[in-house]
């Protein structure tokens, strides 16, 4: 290979490699949705094979079917569980003194201890200039949220279309033979799938036994701390104990 060759291959791979950086900086905000969809693809992929395969549906409407499945199966439950969070906070009473006498009683302990007193006017400023900057993320991680559920369902449905073509590419793809092909598929779907039904399973599992003692000891609202604790799974160890 000649030294012209050579310096277009190299600068062909290092434009390549650019590339590939720039589309994951971009893809970035949406990583969540685009993984989200392999997941569920992952996991409904034998029925789409059996509407299709066994029954005999076109494609496209054994996808949107699918779709219809994974929004009753994933986000209506999602979304009820949202809302009954926004439900409870709203009907909530809150008493400012039941706050702010807690606080002031740690911030005096801490001033005798150690002579530096946390509710300083400094303090308080910026504890204020800080919450528009947290309302800015509130509201930018609700609307991350809906755009990578929208980018989810969007995505999988192309992946639900192009299911056996899309498969028969990223196997070729692959460096390997045969055999070590199939392996690595064949433990990629068990992980995937150990995930993304097991940690739910034991979420949900978790989450009725704590609702249980709940309501053995008379802890106020049950139901809604025994769902914190489902969502506190995710937190190894500690998330249900925090609870």
């Amino acid at each position: 290979m000649s030294l012209k060759e050579q310096y277009w291959k190299y600068s062909l791979i290092v434009i390549i490699l650019l590339l590939g950086v720039l589309i994951f900086l971009k893809i970035t905000p949406f990583l969540g949705g685009i993984l989200g969809a392999m997941t569920v693809y992952i996991l409904l992929r034998e029925h789409m094979i059996y509407l299709t395969d066994r029954k005999h549906i076109r494609r496209s409407i054994a996808a949107i079917l699918i779709l219809i499945e994974t929004i009753l199966c994933f986000l209506i439950p999602l979304a009820l569980i949202i809302w009954m969070f926004v439900n409870k906070f709203q009907d909530a009473n809150l008493n400012p003194r039941s706050i702010i006498d807690p606080v002031t009683n740690v911030a005096n302990l801490i001033q005798e201890k150690t002579g530096y007193n946390l509710l300083s006017k400094a303090n308080i400023n910026s504890i204020f200039a800080l919450l528009p900057r947290i309302g800015q993320v509130l509201m930018g991680s609700i609307t991350s949220f809906a755009i990578n559920v929208l980018v989810l369902l969007f995505v999988l449905y192309f992946m639900l279309i192009g299911g056996k073509k899309m498969e028969n590419y990223v196997n070729d793809l692959l460096p390997f033979n045969r055999r070590n092909k199939k392996d690595i598929l064949r433990e990629f779907h068990m992980v995937v799938k150990s995930n993304a039904i097991g940690v739910p399973l034991l979420a949900i599992i978790q989450g009725a036994a704590a609702t249980i003692g709940y309501m053995i000891f008379g802890a106020p609202a049950p139901v809604l701390w025994g769902v914190v604790s489902c969502f506190a799974t995710i937190i190894p160890v500690i998330g249900t104990a925090i609870v």
